[in-house]
């Protein structure tokens, strides 16, 4: 997986800004239909049906599905997230029957672009051995034995959607209690990490640390989730909606001291939610769109679908004694310099 390192240098009240997840895909067959009609829930004898051979020279491991093409609506009052695809093993093939589902867009009106990549569970396509397909409707709310929604050309490539995930570092948190607010962008399929240390960890009541995300200014709202990770990969602990009056953004709150939660809200139990305690360490926080699964470990993360921009926003208070002693030994490193 390759991944763009970018070091973000925070600097208190300011906000710095990192390059978005992206997504590419690496294609090793592709197949194109026109004028397929998404007509009745799976099975229907109306629904269209054909099937394909996969080329010569085209076969191998497949992790996931492009689609690419137009959809027009037929029937008013559908979505276009209910026009899908059923993929089986014909003649000389063998894996698991899967749907497809093309866009995760509602209410439509006339033609709409679609191109997403959806990951599916890993199957080898075998060169010369053939793959069926049956277009239907995952909730059928039209009139039956008419298309409610039909491709016009949809284009279906098997191979890998490759994630080039956000990677930053926000280096060693300063222990003052200043938010340092960081701007991204995840993609759907996108994810998000920023590695970042806490030097003095959260090991007392005075201590805590907030980590969230929250709506960023001039940004459209975004449904994100959010986890950290500790430096052996294993996941602490996992958020969705948990930052307090913001819709659908996320918090992560150690130490019973930390102000920022509240236990009013019914998305979080309050302060320390996440613990009352936390290591002094290098950890990795990962934002994601929502229905994101977070896996115990940091390699076994689905990534959402939602996409849209965001703000982590992290604060950090270390022991008063801490702060003390960095104080004092900025002193005597500027009487040394004198």
């Amino acid at each position: 997986m390759s991944r763009n390192l970018l070091a973000l240098a925070l600097v208190a009240g300011t906000t710095a800004s990192a390059v978005a997840s992206t997504v590419n895909f690496t294609t090793i067959a592709s197949v194109t239909f026109n004028n397929k009609g998404s007509i009745d829930a799976q099975g229907d004898v109306d629904n269209a049906r054909d099937t394909w051979v996969v080329p010569a020279g085209s076969g191998g491991s497949v992790t996931s599905v492009r689609v690419q093409g137009s959809l027009t609506l037929n029937q008013t009052g559908t979505f276009a997230s209910e026009a899908r695809v059923r993929m089986s093993p014909g003649g000389g093939s063998s894996f698991t029957a899967f749907n497809v589902q093309g866009t995760t867009t509602g209410s439509y009106l006339g033609t709409i672009s679609v191109d997403r990549s959806v990951a599916v569970t890993a199957f080898s396509l075998a060169e010369g051995g053939t793959v069926d397909f049956e277009w239907f409707e995952s909730f059928q709310d039209g009139t039956a034995g008419l298309p409610e929604s039909t491709w016009d050309t949809v284009t279906y490539s098997f191979g890998g959607a490759v994630i080039q995930n956000g990677n930053f570092s926000l280096g060693s948190t300063p222990a003052d209690g200043v938010t340092r607010s960081t701007a991204g962008t995840n993609v759907s399929g996108g994810l998000d990490f920023y590695t970042i240390t806490i030097p003095h960890g959260v090991t007392n009541l005075s201590h805590y640390l907030n980590i969230k995300t929250s709506q960023p200014a001039g940004g459209a709202a975004y449904d994100s989730e959010l986890a950290i990770y500790d430096a052996a990969g294993n996941k602490i602990a996992e958020d969705d909606d948990g930052a307090m009056g913001t819709g659908f953004y996320s918090m992560l709150s150690f130490g019973a001291a930390d102000p920022l939660a509240d236990s009013v809200d019914t998305s979080n139990t309050g302060p320390g939610e996440n613990g009352a305690s936390l290591p002094a360490g290098t950890y990795t926080i990962v934002v994601g769109g929502f229905n994101t699964v977070f896996g115990s470990t940091i390699g076994g993360i689905t990534a959402g679908t939602a996409a849209g921009p965001y703000s982590l926003d992290v604060t950090y208070v270390p022991a008063p004694g801490a702060v003390a002693l960095m104080g004092l030994a900025g002193l005597v490193a500027g009487r040394r310099r004198r």
